[in-house]
């Protein structure tokens, strides 16, 4: 779900840069694999694992985001006593422009009663926009709507901004925008 906010975030031309970047590679590779194993390991309170996650990668400037994007969540959420990892993932299938998109949220908190369940967004360019904020709860809310976890509520959190997005964000042209933006992105995957 990251990878195609990002895509939306994009102009046309840093669409185009990005989806044959991503066409020109082998399955991809997930630079924020390392935070979400973290988190994980944080929700079940094993913190020389969320340690050994956070160091693994060779490379500095991948360590370092992920420990940076780690600390803002850790700040935000981790001390909640409510938090509980998610590792169920569904995919949403866009028939018209031949592209899908997986969700999988990483955690849940409740609070006041209410099961509050999270994406995160740390990526640091482009820079998340309260539009498609909206796009990834609404993306959540379709995903999960016929599931246990469709009883809860879908936030999206910009580590980098600090701010959390809510489904009251969804507009009644978030529809239309995440169509469009399927439309368009699945019409450059074919013209690449």
């Amino acid at each position: 779900m990251n990878t195609f906010i990002k895509i939306c975030l994009l102009d046309t031309g840093g669409r185009i840069s990005e989806i044959q970047k991503r066409l020109n590679s082998t399955g991809g590779y997930d630079f924020y694999k390392p935070l979400s194993g973290a988190v994980r390991a944080h929700c079940d309170r094993d913190y020389d694992e969320v340690e050994d996650i956070l160091n693994a990668p060779s490379n500095d400037v991948e360590r370092n985001h992920n420990r940076f994007a780690f600390n803002k969540f850790s700040d935000k959420f981790g001390s909640k006593t409510s938090l509980e990892k998610i590792t169920k993932s569904k995919k949403i299938m866009f028939d018209a422009s031949d592209i899908s998109i997986t969700v999988g949220p990483l955690f849940e908190i409740e609070k006041s009663g209410d099961r509050q369940i999270y994406c995160l967004w740390p990526t640091q360019k482009p820079p998340l926009s309260q539009r498609y904020g909206a796009v990834a709860c609404h993306l959540m809310r379709r995903a999960f709507a016929n599931e246990t976890l469709g009883n809860g509520s879908f936030y999206f959190a910009d580590l980098v901004s600090n701010k959390v997005y809510s489904e009251k964000q969804i507009s009644n042209n978030t529809a239309l925008i995440l169509k469009a933006d399927a439309q368009s992105i699945g019409n450059l995957i074919k013209e690449l």
